[in-house]
This record gives C-alpha cells, structure tokens and sequence, in this order.
C-alpha cells in the first residue's frame, strides 16, 4: 500500500510541475509536527484525536459548525457546507439542497448519492455496518433518501432535538460512493476520496501524511500548496524543530515550556481548553473491580486541583459530572467530583480489595500529561490503600489489547453541546465501555434504567423531561463509577509568527482558506 500510494502521489506531483511550468505556485508548504498520525482516513472510522485534525481538511459535511463564530475558537452556530440550504421538514427529517458543481478529490460531481450512501446501505447504519464506530454517532438515523440529484432529506428513526447539530458532527463527513464501491472499506481508508481543501498524496506508517491542495475547493482557493503532518513523539524535539524553521506549527506543548516559547520573537503561541475530558476507564474482569467501593475510592481519591495546578498551570478545569457548561442542558447545581481520601480509605477497606496489585497501563506519546498524571495519582492512590502499579507502553493496542489491564486512560470529546455528542455514545450501550467483544468480562455490565434513561435522552423532545432523564442517568453514572473525569486539557499549539491560524474546542485542525493565511512575521 505504501508503494501504490507513493506512486499516485508521484503521479500528481508530475501532473502539477507541469502545470507550474506555466505558472509558478508560490504557496507554502506547511509542514505540522504532530505527537501521532492515525492508521485509518475513514471519516465514520477515525474518532480519534490523532484522526480528527487530519480529517477536518479532507472532507466536508453538509452542514458545518462555524467555530470562530465566538471568536474564541468554541462557536455552535450552523453554517451551510456541502448542502448550500437546509428545511426542518418535522422533528424527524431535515432536506438538503447540494452546491451544484461541487467535486471530490477524483473529480466526481457530489449528488445525492454520495449522501445516501455516507448514511445508508450498511456502511454505518443497520445491525452490521462497515463502520461500526460512527453507528454510535449515527444511531438514530434511520436513512437517507434522493428526491432529486441535489436534493436529499436525512430521516431519524425517532424524533432527534440535535439532528441538525448531528449533522453537523463527528462521523458525518460525506464520501465519494463511487470510490468507495470500488476501492472497499480497507482500501478506502489509506486512500480516502472526499471534498475538502485539501486530498491525500502520501500516507507513509509512522513517518508522515501529506496532503495537497485541491485547488477546486468550493470554499475558495487553499493557502497552502501542501500540508505534511510529520510525527514527532518528542516535546523536545518538536520544540527544537520549530526554532530551527524545519515545523511550521507544533502541536501538544507543555504549558511549562510556554515561557521558553515566548522568548523567541518568531514564535506564537495559541492556547484553547477543549471541549474533551481527559477520563480513566475501570475495566471491571478482575473480582475486585467489580466491586463498585473500589471504583469509587479510585475516584475519590483523586486531588483534581492539585493535578490541573501542578500539570496545566491551573488554565483548565474539572467538569461538575459528564456535561459542559456550553450544553443547553447545563446543570451548574449537579455536584462535581469529591476528593476525600478519608472516606476513598474507608470504601476500600469496606470492599473485597485485598491488596492485588491494579494494573495502569497507558499509552507514551498520546495524552499529553498523562504519564506524569498516572505517576502522581499512584500516590494518592497508595495513601488510599490501593496498590496501583503503573506500566507505560508504545501504543493504544498494547493497553486495550492485553490481559491484566484494570484502568486505562481515554479522553471524551464532547462532539456536540449535549448529552448525544458525548455521554450516550462514549457510555451507552453501543459504546466500548459496555461493548468489549475481545474481553467481555471487562464490559460495564450498566443498570437497564441506565439505558433506558438513554434512550429517553434521544428521543424526547419536552426538554424538562428530557433533562430529568439526563440528571438521573448521571446520578446512576457517578454512583456506578465505570469511570472517572479528570479535567479537560489546555490545549497549546506553537508556530511561527508568519502564520496566522486559529485552534478549535474539538481538535479539528481547520486549514480552510478563511482560518490560514500567511504574512511577515514582523
């Protein structure tokens, strides 16, 4: 794959030095240091973190959240993408009108088939899709119909009070379905064809994706001719690498090194909390860990202030149960996290727990400040009675794919201000948490009200009983203690002083023309 992919991308750099023959390309080539690049471009496939900021600029929804609405980077106002208008027909189905004229990466003109088939025909929607990940996302959809060639309603199996906002989220990036067809879902994913600014040139495993740019954007010309996402695991080195001039925008930077930062006057710095929540999962396969005392001294134990002062220069905060203060369902009076160690030492000595060894097993090179997160909750662990070992390794497979795993590390993005963009896929049961087909024995076995207190949350549309359901579904969440909150992160990007950028609250890396431009630098 390697080979086919570096010899389409030979091929599209000779056509475009043919074309510059006649006319010089003069745009830069931005080159982002990046923690990790992901192994799939699927859009319904890549949930990750890693996946999303590539993904953002390679394909397109038919309607899109204009982040920069608020100036701060975390707007949720809805804007026309692929689709140029929108009706709310009823509380079930919303019709699209396409932009005429719009193409994929190959060429093709965007129809409603491409719509229909995003959304249909088993790649997420049915008992068995393709993609099962974006389901989750996507699980109250119950199909998409063509009425003409530009014209398609998406239609929900019950009454959805975010479908606009659904459509505007994760999983919800249309594909060529002609591509798709012909190409299969394995072969799609390294080689995926969508409508966005920028299309795919080389995807080389843990080394490098390049993107170029797709200079019949819709949205306007890009302004850069190409964008090489270059893995970089090292602070350090992704530090050293943007004072040389060799990145143009560094990603996941300590706030400690911030100072260090500021005294170059070639160097900028951005800086957003995100709206995802760094979170432990307690697998529950081992006795102990199905004793809920011991899942609730985990947390309870858990000095979140000292961790935010200590690791993010006190920038971030601690959300009060699973919800945002941007939900329209806020509730500011649900009670936060507790840290009382006194009574974490009398859950465990009340519990089943004696003195196994609890496995921490987590990823290097993902979270930022996760390693030294873990090291310092393993003290406060101990104070607590709980022997919690903590054993860093190389990737993600290596946590979730090994026996003897009992927390691991996970972060929630919180894909839209409510409850369905977050809290009803992360923990419901279509989630991974309640799912584990290689460890059953590790699922949530959740309470049947929890569920069905889930269910009301998608389907209600009185936002008093709607709300009722969601309190008393997190009042089942934080008693159970599946898992934990810690903060959600502040996130900090550096780049030179030429480039003008803004960050997203969801770790989109949007390179559309209207959010990168370069100048000077003076």
């Amino acid at each position: 794959m390697k080979i086919l992919t570096r010899l389409a991308a030979a091929g599209l750099m000779a056509i475009g030095l043919s074309a510059g023959a006649a006319s010089a390309d003069d745009r830069p080539d931005l080159v982002v240091a990046v923690n990790d690049i992901p192994d799939t471009l699927e859009p319904a496939d890549g949930m990750g973190n890693i996946h999303v900021r590539l993904i953002y600029s390679m394909f397109d929804s038919l309607i899109r959240r204009d982040f920069l609405s608020d100036g701060q980077g975390g707007g949720s106002k809805l804007v026309p993408g692929l689709a140029e208008s929108w009706t709310v027909i009823d509380d079930k189905t919303i019709e699209f009108k396409l932009r005429k004229g719009t193409k994929f990466h190959n060429g093709d003109e965007l129809t409603a088939d491409d719509v229909v088939f995003t959304f249909t025909m088993g790649r997420m929607i049915g008992e068995e899709p393709v993609v099962a990940t974006g389901k989750r996302f996507m699980d109250t959809i119950s199909r998409a119909e063509k009425v003409d060639r530009y014209t398609v309603r998406v239609v929900s199996k019950v009454p959805d009070v975010m479908l606009e906002q659904r459509m505007a989220g994760y999983a919800s990036w249309i594909v060529n379905a002609r591509e798709y067809v012909l190409k299969g879902n394995e072969s799609f994913k390294r080689a995926p064809v969508g409508t966005g600014p920028y299309k795919l040139a080389e995807f080389v495993d843990g080394e490098y994706i390049k993107l170029d740019a797709n200079d019949d954007y819709f949205g306007g010309k890009p302004t850069a001719k190409s964008i090489t996402y270059r893995v970089v695991p090292e602070t350090s080195a992704r530090i050293a690498g943007l004072v040389s001039g060799e990145f143009d925008i560094i990603v996941n930077v300590p706030p400690d090194q911030v100072p260090v930062l500021a005294g170059y006057d070639d160097i900028q710095v951005e800086q957003i909390v995100l709206d995802n929540t760094h979170m432990l999962v307690f697998y529950q396969d081992a006795p102990f860990m199905k004793d809920k005392n011991v899942r609730q001294a985990l947390s309870m134990a858990i000095d979140r202030d000292l961790l935010r002062k200590a690791l993010w220069d006190d920038k971030n905060y601690t959300p009060n149960s699973h919800q945002l203060p941007s939900y329209v369902m806020y509730m500011p009076d649900y009670p936060g996290f507790e840290f009382n160690p006194e009574k974490a030492r009398a859950l465990v000595e009340a519990s089943s727990y004696k003195g196994e060894e609890i496995v921490y097993r987590l990823p290097l090179n993902y979270y930022l400040n996760s390693l030294e997160a873990a090291q310092a909750m393993q003290q406060m662990w101990k104070d607590v009675g709980l022997n919690v070992k903590v054993e860093p390794v190389e990737t993600f497979a290596q946590v979730t794919g090994q026996e003897g795993t009992h927390i691991r590390p996970w972060s929630n993005t919180h894909r839209m201000p409510d409850p369905l963009g977050s809290f009803v896929p992360q923990w419901g049961n279509l989630s991974p948490v309640q799912n584990n087909k290689k460890f059953p024995d590790r699922a949530w076995k959740a309470p049947d009200r929890f569920n069905e207190l889930h269910r009301q949350i998608e389907s209600e549309t009185d936002m008093t009983a709607r709300k009722a359901a969601y309190r008393e579904a997190l009042d089942i969440w934080m008693d159970e203690a599946p898992g934990t909150m810690l903060y959600n992160p502040l996130e900090t990007y550096a780049m030179k002083s030429s480039v003008q950028w803004k960050p997203y609250a969801l770790y989109y890396m949007d390179f559309r023309p209207y959010n990168l431009t370069f100048g000077s630098g003076d």
